[in-house]
Order: C-alpha cells, then sequence, then structure tokens
C-alpha cells in the first residue's frame, strides 16, 4: 500500500528574490510523490500574511505559529498522513523553536520527511537552522541599514502612497487627477459637509481611489475619507515623514493644499466633538451582543449618563432613554430588513424578561443537564487511577528521552543505540497517546450526587435576587446598582 503524503508550501517576503512560487513549490514536491510511489493526500499552504493578536504577520520561517503549519503538525498527530514533502528544508523552518516543534512531531509520529531540492537529514537539522537564523538576521540588517540610508537621503521608499501621490522611482510626484478630489474633500469638510455626503458626492463624480491590492468592498468607504483628512499637514507642508527602526525620515514632496486652506480645516477641526470624559457612563444592557440583518452590532445611542450641549459642555441627563441602531453607514449594503433602530428601554426589557423567563422557569434547562450528565456518565469506562498511571507512563518516557539523548552526547551510548531506544520510546509514547486520547474525560459520580438539587437550590437563590433586582429602586445609587448586576447577568446567560 502507497505511504499517504502530504505537501507543504511556504512564500513570504524574505524569500522574495528566490523564485520559488506556492505553485512551483507544489509542483515539485507532486513530481517527488510520483517518483517515490507516494499518494498525496492533502497540501498545507503559508503563502498570506496572518494575525497574531492585533497584528499582521508574515509566514516567516522563523515563526512557529502559522497556521498552515499547526494545521499540518496536528493531523500528524492524527495519523492522517506517512510523509511530508516540502520544496527545501528552511521552507519548513528557519529557526530553532519551529525546528524543535517540527522534528518532535515526526519523531513522536514516526513521520519522513523528504526534500524536493536537498537531502534531509535529522541530525545537521539544528545547525541548519541556527545557521539560517542566523543568516536571516544579517539579510534584514543589511536591508534595514539600506532603507535607512535611502530615506536619509530623502529618497521614496516601501510604504503605501497617501491619495493624491505616487511613487516614480525614487521620488514622489503628485497625480492630477487625485490631487484635485484631495482638494475637493477639503472644500467640503470646510463647508461642513457631513462624511456622508462626501463619499455621496465622491461616487456620484466616480472619483477614482488609490489601486489595492485586494478588490474593494465598499467604494470611497468613510475611512478613505478620514484617511485623506488626516493627512492635512503632509498635504500642506510638502513633508512626509516616515519611520523605520524607531528613526524618523522625512521626504519632501510637492504641496496639494495651500495654507490658508490648511488653516481653515484646523479652525473646524480642533472646534470638532471631542471625546467624552470618564465620568460619562453607557447604560446598555445588551451594547455589543446583537447584530442587526446587516451583519453589523447594534451599537447604543442617547443611553449616556450625560449630553452634549451646541458648546461642547456635557449636562447630567434628567432620565436616559436612547436607541440601539445599526451602524452600517452605506446604503448599498443595509438590508432591507434592517430597522436602523430600536428603542433601547424596550429591547433591554425583552432581554431581561427572557433571562428572568429562564431562571424562574428551569424545567428546559434541567431536562438539558440530565441529557448532559447521563452522557458523561456513560462515556466515563475509565478511572482516574487509569488516567493518572499513563500520564505518569509519558511522563517518565519524557524523562527517558532525555537521558538518553544526553548520554549519547556523552559518549556513553553510540549513535545507533540512541536512535533505537528513541525510535521505541516513540513508539510507546505513540499506543499511550492513543490509549490515553481514546478515553473520555473521567467523571467522579460522587461529585454528580444529589446534583439536581443543588442546582434548584442555586436556580432558587437566583430566583430570590431576580426578585430584588426587578423591585423599584429608590435611590440614583440603587438603580446604578441594579443595572450593572442586571448587565453582568445577561452577558453571563448570553455567554453561556
Amino acid at each position: 500500500m502507497a505511504k499517504r503524503a502530504v505537501i507543504y508550501v511556504r512564500t513570504s517576503s524574505e524569500y522574495q528574490g528566490e523564485k520559488c512560487s506556492p505553485a512551483e513549490q507544489e509542483l515539485d514536491c507532486r513530481r517527488l510523490a510520483e517518483t517515490q510511489g507516494l499518494v498525496v493526500v492533502n497540501v498545507y499552504r503559508d503563502i498570506e500574511r496572518y494575525r497574531v493578536k492585533n497584528k499582521w504577520v508574515e509566514p516567516s520561517g522563523t515563526r512557529y505559529d502559522r497556521p498552515g503549519l499547526l494545521a499540518m503538525l496536528r493531523d500528524a498527530a492524527d495519523n492522517q498522513f506517512d510523509v511530508i514533502l516540502a520544496w527545501r528544508e528552511d521552507r519548513l523552518y528557519r529557526g530553532m523553536r519551529a525546528m524543535l516543534l517540527v522534528l518532535e512531531t515526526i519523531q513522536q509520529n514516526n513521520i519522513s520527511i523528504m526534500l524536493a531540492l536537498e537531502t534531509f537529514d535529522p541530525s545537521t537539522a539544528p545547525v541548519k537552522a541556527w545557521l539560517a537564523q542566523v543568516e536571516l538576521e544579517h539579510i534584514k540588517e543589511r536591508m534595514t541599514m539600506g532603507v535607512k540610508a535611502r530615506l536619509k537621503a530623502g529618497k521614496a521608499n516601501s510604504g503605501q502612497d497617501r491619495y493624491g501621490y505616487r511613487r516614480v522611482g525614487e521620488r514622489i510626484e503628485i497625480v492630477p487627477d487625485e490631487a484635485k478630489w484631495v482638494r475637493q474633500i477639503f472644500a467640503w469638510y470646510i463647508e461642513r459637509l457631513s462624511l456622508k455626503e462626501i463619499r455621496k458626492r465622491l461616487i456620484a463624480a466616480n472619483a477614482p481611489q488609490k489601486e489595492a491590492t485586494k478588490p474593494r468592498k465598499i467604494t470611497w468607504a468613510i475611512g478613505s475619507i478620514l484617511g485623506v483628512l488626516r493627512g492635512a499637514k503632509d498635504y500642506t507642508t510638502g513633508i512626509k515623514v516616515q519611520r523605520r527602526e524607531g528613526d524618523w525620515f522625512e521626504i519632501g514632496i510637492e504641496p496639494i493644499l495651500d495654507i490658508q486652506t490648511y488653516e481653515q480645516f484646523l479652525g473646524i477641526h480642533r472646534g470638532s466633538a471631542k471625546a467624552a470624559p470618564s465620568s460619562v457612563k453607557q447604560y446598555a444592557l445588551i451594547q455589543g451582543l446583537l447584530y442587526c440583518d446587516c451583519g453589523y452590532r447594534w451599537q447604543p445611542r442617547g443611553a449616556t449618563s450625560h449630553f452634549r450641549r451646541h458648546d461642547g459642555a456635557w449636562v447630567k441627563r434628567k432620565t436616559i432613554t436612547g436607541v440601539y441602531h445599526c451602524t452600517c453607514n452605506y446604503e448599498e449594503l443595509i438590508s432591507p430588513g434592517c430597522p436602523r433602530s430600536i428603542p433601547r428601554r424596550d429591547a433591554d426589557r425583552e432581554v431581561w424578561r427572557q433571562v428572568c423567563n429562564a431562571i424562574n422557569h428551569p424545567e428546559i434547562l434541567l431536562d438539558q443537564a440530565r441529557i448532559l450528565v447521563d452522557e458523561l456518565k456513560r462515556e466515563s469506562n475509565i478511572g482516574n487511577a487509569d488516567r493518572e498511571r499513563i500520564e505518569k507512563e509519558l511522563e517518565n518516557l519524557f524523562q527517558n528521552r532525555q537521558w538518553t539523548i544526553t548520554q549519547a552526547r556523552k559518549g556513553g551510548i553510540t549513535e545507533e543505540e540512541m536512535e533505537r531506544r528513541l525510535n521505541e520510546y516513540s513508539q510507546l509514547e505513540v499506543q499511550l497517546k492513543k490509549e490515553l486520547s481514546a478515553m473520555q474525560k473521567a467523571i467522579d459520580e460522587r461529585l454528580l450526587t444529589d446534583w439536581e438539587a443543588k442546582v434548584m437550590q442555586f436556580l432558587d437563590d437566583l430566583k430570590i435576587g431576580i426578585q430584588a433586582l426587578n423591585t423599584e429602586p429608590a435611590t440614583d445609587e440603587e438603580w446604578l446598582e441594579s443595572f450593572e448586576i442586571k448587565r453582568q447577568t445577561v452577558q453571563l446567560w448570553w455567554n453561556k
């Protein structure tokens, strides 16, 4: 029976100089699979930027959190293939942490690695990974030095140019067709037109936008107009500021706006609405929990403890009302069934009524809980003692593996003996992990004794609390405390 193989493909900016497109990598690997009599069952790709927390990152070989790589290693642990095919070794890793992750996985799951352009040798992999990381750091250092030298000389470098400009060689030039619309956007803003009205006029006039790497979902999005307005200083002073590795550089460009327009813009912009002070509180029970048919979150409006007068001062409200409104600003995306806004009080009251109803009538909740408990009891086919035994054996295997590697490095055992022992440990580890993964989570039935009575007691306590919350508060302080408890209850119920 032919062995199952998967292909791993990676590209990033670190190798833009090499002709190794994803298609070429995959093609070479498929040729290798054909010559080796392997059956390709999957292809894993890391060819686009991905988000890590709040930052977009390139799928660099030094990163161990690449989505495609992690998916492949998870499938390896599930015994979904026998061989990994890659173009070169540095496609899999260029750093020590990523290398250790790959090598540990293939050793534990008895998986082979084959390379289209090289020969894979696990014994030299750590050295190669270290050299590749050093090489990559040197490349980045040289690139950074070159970029800084260009910027210091006032030459244009990489980066997005503002609307109204384009890069021609080492210079930044004005785009006449865009520059006139920059002036027009500022003229409309000075006339105090709303951003929605400015957008409508730009679309009606078929004003050009910057070319984008991906098709635009929204024509002249509000954010694009704000981006033009935020560049007022650059458009006027004729100076483009770029930052690189903590250093700031100024590049001379031809101004688009005159100083008079800039001063008029500042006069209006400085007088625009300022952020609310910290004393202003938002009173919306279901803020951020509901979506309208347009796909946007409902957000509260007019549900704050204070409101802003025309002179900019914040004044405490006598009565808090407000609405939840759809935040979609684009008419072409608004769903026909979207009501655009709903009264805040009505929405909060209905949600709170449903929460109270679930607590006051727990029969449905108890029925679902009984089903879940019965399933857990049926699936619990092993005791805690057996689970602890297997986990202890896995821990001993890990220690034995480390001891064997240490003895081989000291010369206490031969390399062949080390490989033989490591293979035995890996096979035993696979068996133990399969046994452990086949077990369902053990349930201690003693903890489930009289669980229904405990749940009912908990719900009875909740009922008493609900009755207290539904009592009309006597003071503003009591109302605020009651509202905060309701909000936390709704959030907890929603998350569950």
